[in-house]
């Protein structure tokens, strides 16, 4: 069979009005067809309103440059391609591929006369193996959005919204109005129903070297804040240079749900909080299933607290 309609054959499947575009080409490049080469597929691309015809042979892939004014033969021996690889898009195919050191784009037309084009040319130079970075999720931290009754004038930063954030067990970061957060170890945290119990406990704890305020001014200045839930807890924190930072935040049942997912530092855990009663690990698994299913914790939360129930 003559090379033109070897070429043409294998144009079929594009459609005759293809055809009809790229007769020139046709015509052109079964010219340049040596006699120690066959044909093996054809296809088409198009830029600009202009269809252009690409020629896989046993031995080059050929085009024709429409280009510049005097139309040239672009001609890639295959010896020499390296790095070739098919994107098959929704409307077009991109073969990519380096030669002689230059990098080169072909778009094709994606119709079914690409299809044929583009899998022989996989099988010839293989499908690369892609490397895709698997994006690794760290954990999810624990937040908890605090209303804070004493203590704001120690934190680096003062503002309107607190959160208290947990990813790293033993630590927590505190942010004020989405600012550079503060870490900080959380030695314990406590809850009480007695305001004045809480703000004798907290005075009693030494920082810098000295006592932090006076039971009754710290209690008075937390009064008028608590509202309906009187209940409120005493986060005990120290920074990395030893300074100790406590706060007395308002501490409702929601709250206290969310803090009991915290977990406090190694070296403080006998100090951590007893619920009264002692719970069996089995009832406060199901208690916080029910939180979950309620939708105040998330499923990452409830895993968490699972896992530190059950030690594991």
């Amino acid at each position: 069979m003559p090379v033109i309609e070897q070429i043409k054959e294998c144009l079929i499947p594009a459609g005759k009005s293809v055809l009809s575009f790229v007769e020139e080409d046709i015509q052109f490049l079964a010219n340049c067809i040596e006699d120690n080469e066959t044909i093996i597929s054809a296809t088409t691309g198009s830029k600009k309103l202009t269809y252009f015809l690409y020629l896989l042979t046993s031995n080059r892939l050929l085009t024709l440059d429409k280009s510049k004014k005097d139309k040239t033969l672009d001609s890639y021996n295959l010896d020499e391609i390296h790095n070739l690889i098919v994107n098959r898009k929704m409307l077009a195919v991109e073969i990519d591929f380096v030669y002689q050191e230059t990098d080169i784009r072909f778009k094709l037309t994606n119709d079914k006369a690409t299809k044929p084009f583009a899998d022989e040319l996989e099988n010839i130079f293989g499908i690369p193996e892609k490397v895709t970075q698997k994006k690794v999720k760290g954990p999810k931290a624990i937040k908890l959005n605090l209303t804070v009754l004493n203590g704001k004038e120690q934190l680096k930063e003062r503002g309107y919204n607190y959160v208290l954030k947990q990813i790293k067990p033993g630590f927590v970061d505190i942010v004020i109005d989405s600012k550079e957060p503060e870490t900080f170890e959380l030695i314990k945290w406590e809850r009480v129903e007695n305001i004045q119990k809480s703000a004798f406990d907290i005075a009693g704890w030494s920082i810098i070297g000295s006592k932090i305020g006076n039971a009754g001014a710290i209690a008075g200045a937390m009064g008028a804040n608590i509202g309906k839930d009187k209940s409120v807890a005493t986060l005990f924190l120290k920074r990395e240079n030893g300074d100790k930072v406590p706060l007395i935040i308002k501490c409702d049942k929601k709250a206290l749900e969310k803090l009991s997912l915290f977990i406090v530092s190694e070296d403080a855990e006998e100090t951590q909080p007893v619920v009264q009663n002692q719970i069996s690990a089995a009832d406060e698994i199901l208690k916080f299933k029910q939180l979950l299913d309620e939708g105040i914790l998330t499923q990452e939360e409830f895993d968490t607290k699972k896992k530190q129930l059950l030690g594991i």
